[in-house]
């Protein structure tokens, strides 16, 4: 005696919520690959616009949010001269945050008229504003020496440095003496450069007169009148 099969009866309500749901999903996934990037933050940009680094990272455009990839817009943005590393972080409400990690300016040698990097490198740029003048010349190991140490010197101290002069004595090699902006002048060996990061809690002493800080020998301030 054969068994009759049952045949099972299909489930139309299940499978339609089934082919729904990928439908919804298909609709989801369509929207998320396809959204446009709402807004981009540039951060930490000193020497360049945010629209020059939207334009080098090749996003003036606000491209899809989902599809932008991180890794070639920071190789793009390293191409750029002063541009040292970037950190590409997508936000939520498809908003990307570009935070850009610049070489420091240091200062313009007037004898090639270029301006000197952190990384000892040297560029030519047009009208950087904030950065000292090396006025005389130095020997290139003691400007390799004068250069790791006066990049530690913070870039808010560093344009309040209108000129800097190589100032050697018979003793000292290794001195400088550094014109201010505000007037005052400063005398320091490259040992001890690291010392002006103090520079405007010394100058609030001064009470408005003008002077000359010795960070070369003493560590003294001589006051002059106005």
């Amino acid at each position: 005696m054969t068994k009759k099969v049952k045949k099972k009866k299909i489930n139309f309500f299940k499978v339609f919520i089934f082919i729904l749901i990928l439908f919804l999903l298909g609709i989801i996934i369509w929207y998320l690959l396809n959204v446009r990037t709402k807004n981009i933050v540039i951060l930490n940009n000193n020497y360049y616009s945010d629209e020059e680094i939207i334009e080098q990272a090749g996003i003036e455009k606000y491209p899809d949010f989902i599809l932008l990839n991180r890794s070639k817009i920071r190789n793009k943005l390293k191409k750029l001269d002063l541009i040292e590393d970037a950190k590409i972080n997508k936000k939520r409400g498809f908003i990307l945050e570009i935070e850009v990690k610049e070489k420091k300016i240091l200062y313009l040698k007037r004898s090639t008229n270029e301006y000197i990097l952190s990384d000892k490198t040297s560029i030519s740029l047009d009208n950087i504003k904030g950065v000292p003048t090396l006025i005389n010349f130095l020997e290139e190991d003691t400007e390799n020496k004068f250069i790791e140490s006066f990049s530690k010197i913070d870039a808010n101290i560093i344009s309040l440095i209108s000129e800097i002069e190589y100032s050697k004595t018979s003793y000292d090699s290794e001195r400088f003496l550094l014109y201010m902006n505000d007037g005052n002048e400063v005398y320091a060996t490259i040992s001890k450069l690291d010392k002006l990061n103090k520079y405007e809690s010394i100058v609030t002493k001064l009470n408005g007169k003008r002077g000359i800080l010795y960070l070369d020998s003493g560590n003294y301030l001589e006051v002059k009148d106005k």
